[in-house]
């Protein structure tokens, strides 16, 4: 019977896949292909029955690395096929510092080098009737990190991961989406099923989330089982739910605005009394959806049927957004604080300059407020601290994200390791980055123009390129329609009145529209 160690999640870029088997014997065949899962069928099936013999019998596909060029894979497979069988075993296993060693010294004899010889044990064996396709995530030498949700943040995620040996695993329903393509390994399926994300998660070593809306559930079976989880599954059940997340402010004496939980809007209307308000969904509010401002009894008809948060609207001056970082260790970073200017239209960011113009007294209240929700949450990871300031220099947390966030896309020009990077690092288990600026920063969110919906077209870009020190990203979506994130730009600058001019500037001058 042929054993297999797990399943194989099929990359969608054209490849060569060098790749080891581990047979019965304890002996490895080295092999090329640009098809893995059909080549291991090949093995199993008898195709290749000259490379064994009746002691001699394929097992296991112990190892594959993916080579773009068939010249550069060529001579990978000539290289490992003359290598010690320790050396091998030492490429399986990831242990690179054994691998350096053992190509520096021929003296296999020493005592060191014992181990090494041993075939390493076997996975817990499959049944081999089930399909083909669960013969693979052999190992690839590299740590394996998963990412739930394929959008722009997965893909800046990705962008960032191009620095790390890591490989990378994405899971969406939209093979066409704008992480889709950035990844190792693209895989299709929904996010808030259990079965999807507890399969696309078991074979790997860590996984991380591009939005809340995940099965969390399904997470908290993968930590039990030893995969590492960003944020952890405790912390996101908090997050997800409003209703959760102001008990949990209000709980640890965190300042919060009041507010009042509803469960349906007969039970909105009940609350004229606490009006002006905002209401916001408990569950599934995501990019301005989901919230809803009330300020009289007729705006009530606005509200949610559905268990919702009514909070008293705050007399706001600014609004303000703090990340941090936190590895396992617990130990944290703080980057610069951030002033938000939202379009209160679509209840989204505008544009956002950093760091936030805050007297020194203030700004230590919103770090330490930032730094006590994360505490508090015991979780390793990135997270996005938004909160109010009032008009008498009161700070108060408004949302929490626990993901890398709109309001630190800035960090990739502006700051010395990136909010992407960070959470690559502490994914990684690598020390924790430098989150001081290295200019100061503005950013513009280009999202949909009112009125277009189809395929998308960027007016206005190539004057906007034509000024120095700016950064334009787009997310690569195909179409637009009124109100999309379609892309960000970034200004960095010593003077924080060009920031803002260049800001204004861009927002007067790009338009996302369609082409039709």
């Amino acid at each position: 019977m042929i054993y297999f160690t797990s399943m194989l999640y099929n990359t969608r870029q054209e490849a060569y896949y060098l790749y080891i088997i581990l047979c019965n014997d304890g002996s490895f065949y080295t092999g090329l292909t640009d098809d893995l899962v059909k080549r291991f069928e090949e093995h199993v099936n008898g195709v290749y029955e000259t490379c064994y013999t009746l002691k001699r019998r394929p097992l296991i596909l112990k190892y594959y690395e993916t080579i773009p060029f068939l010249k550069d894979a060529t001579e990978r497979e000539i290289q490992i096929k003359g290598w010690s069988k320790a050396k091998k075993v030492a490429l399986i296993q990831g242990n690179f510092h054994m691998l350096q060693l053992l190509s520096q010294c021929n003296n296999l004899s020493h005592h060191k080098y014992k181990d090494l010889n041993k075939v390493p044990d076997l996975d817990q064996p499959l049944d081999s009737s089930s399909t083909p396709l669960r013969l693979a995530r052999a190992s690839s030498g590299q740590l394996k990190a998963g990412i739930l949700g394929g959008g722009q943040l997965g893909r800046m995620l990705l962008q960032a991961a191009a620095n790390y040996p890591v490989e990378t695993f994405v899971m969406e329903n939209d093979p066409d989406s704008p992480a889709a393509h950035l990844c190792h390994h693209f895989i299709k399926g929904d996010i808030t099923n259990f079965d999807d994300v507890y399969n696309f998660g078991k074979g790997l070593d860590a996984i991380t989330i591009e939005i809340e809306s995940v099965n969390e559930d399904a997470l908290e079976k993968l930590e039990n089982e030893g995969v590492k989880v960003y944020p952890k599954p405790a912390a996101l059940r908090i997050i997800k739910n409003k209703i959760l997340q102001k008990h949990f402010y209000k709980d640890h004496q965190i300042p919060t605005s009041e507010f009042i939980i509803t469960q349906n809007l007969q039970g909105l209307k009940q609350q004229e009394n606490f009006l002006p308000a905002v209401h916001k969904l408990a569950i599934g509010g995501y990019d301005g959806r989901g919230v809803q401002i009330i300020k009289t009894r007729e705006d009530m008809e606005k509200g949610f049927d559905a268990p919702a948060v009514l909070e008293k609207m705050v007399n706001i001056k600014k609004e303000i957004a703090v990340i941090v970082a936190v590895n396992d260790k617990r130990e944290t970073t703080v980057y610069p604080a951030v002033d938000m200017l939202f379009d209160q239209r679509l209840n989204l960011l505008a544009y956002q300059v950093s760091p936030a113009d805050l007297p020194e007294k203030l700004l230590w209240k919103v770090e330490a407020i930032a730094m006590k929700v994360v505490k508090e949450l015991d979780s390793p990871g990135i997270f996005a601290v938004e909160l109010f300031v009032d008009i008498n220099d009161n700070a108060f947390v408004n949302e929490t994200a626990p993901r890398v966030h709109n309001s630190g896309h800035h960090t990739i020009e502006a700051n010395y390791s990136s909010q992407f990077d960070m959470l690559w690092r502490i994914m990684l288990g690598f020390p924790l980055g430098s989150t001081e600026h290295i200019l100061p920063a503005a950013i513009v969110n280009l999202v949909g123009a009112d009125g277009y919906t189809g395929d998308v077209h960027y007016e206005g870009l190539n004057e906007i390129l034509k000024i120095e020190n700016v950064f334009v990203h787009i997310y690569g979506k195909k179409q637009t329609r009124p109100g999309r994130k379609m892309g960000h730009i970034t200004i960095v600058s010593k003077e924080r009145q060009e920031l803002v001019h260049q800001a204004n500037r861009i927002k007067q001058t790009v338009r996302v529209i369609s082409t039709a």
